[in-house]
């Protein structure tokens, strides 16, 4: 009898001792269970991630980047009128008192359509405001819509006739704006003679393609170059801002046009990341101390 206690109490804590380490055990097995079913999940994660059609709705539900943004305006000169288009006195009374005139447009361009933006104000009138309009922009060759109508200026009063009246356009197309006129093949009483035999005109096309604008690439007028602005910030605003104009004295008109494009600028700013400009002022001052 005095043996048999301790032999019992032993199996009692032989006992003890092996609840635990199954409690441990299983507290163990748990954990790996549960970190196996994580990666597995985040295995399923990431191949749905590299599925092409996943990655197509995803590109679809996600908000398209602003790529690029042009701000274009024109001026049309007493010569343009007079002389160009050849309008009579009363056609240009009828456009001063009903034609709207553009102040600016701004084409910002997103991946897949473009917003165009219209300025324009009624010149001849007391309660004359600008106004600011706005069209959304998506181009398919394919179905002929390869052109949209950002202004439309009557040139005279509509008649009785079912023909289209002259007018003046500010077209945009995916790649370009356009000034052009549509007059009566016959100056049919209406003050405009038939230039050059057609009665499509166009009179000025400005590419949105840098390498196409390379020619008319001029200073901004509106930046100071005398603020003593160093080169290393000149080349900045040229990496990924242009000003581009033109002027035809003798058709009587000029155009402007200013572009931001804002994937450059995306490149330059990763670009001065790892490239830091250094202060010239600073480093003059280190040189002196040395």
């Amino acid at each position: 009898m005095e043996i048999l206690w301790p032999i019992l109490g032993i199996c009692i804590l032989i006992c003890f001792v092996f609840f635990v380490l199954v409690q441990h055990w299983q507290r163990i097995l748990r954990r790996q269970s549960w970190t196996i079913r994580h990666l597995n999940e985040r295995v399923r994660t990431l191949e749905e991630v590299d599925d092409p059609e996943f990655r197509r709705r995803l590109g679809e539900s996600a908000p398209s980047p602003l790529e690029q943004v042009f701000t274009f305006s024109f001026r049309l000169s007493d010569q343009f009128w007079r002389r160009t288009l050849q309008t009579t006195e009363e056609n240009l009374s009828f456009i001063r008192g009903f034609g709207s005139f553009i102040g600016s447009v701004k084409i910002q361009r997103w991946r897949g359509h473009s917003v165009a933006t219209i300025t324009e104000v009624l010149p001849d009138r007391r309660s004359a405001a600008w106004q600011t309009r706005s069209l959304d922009c998506f181009f398919d060759q394919g179905s002929g819509a390869d052109k949209i109508t950002l202004w439309e200026l009557p040139l005279a009063r509509i008649g009785n006739s079912n023909e289209r009246p002259p007018s003046l356009e500010l077209v945009l197309k995916e790649k370009s704006v356009e000034l052009c006129a549509h007059l009566l093949p016959t100056p049919g009483g209406n003050g405009h003679s038939n230039i050059s035999g057609k009665n499509e005109i166009v009179f000025f096309r400005v590419p949105f393609d840098s390498a196409e604008l390379a020619e008319f690439r001029s200073h901004d007028p509106s930046e100071n170059g005398a603020n003593g602005a160093g080169s290393e910030a000149q080349f900045d605003r040229s990496f990924w801002r242009a000003f581009y104009s033109h002027r035809d004295e003798e058709a009587g008109f000029e155009w402007q046009l200013r572009v931001l494009d804002l994937n450059k600028k995306g490149e330059w700013d990763r670009w001065k990341i790892l490239e830091p400009e250094v202060d010239p002022v600073a480093q003059n001052a280190a040189q002196k101390r040395n």
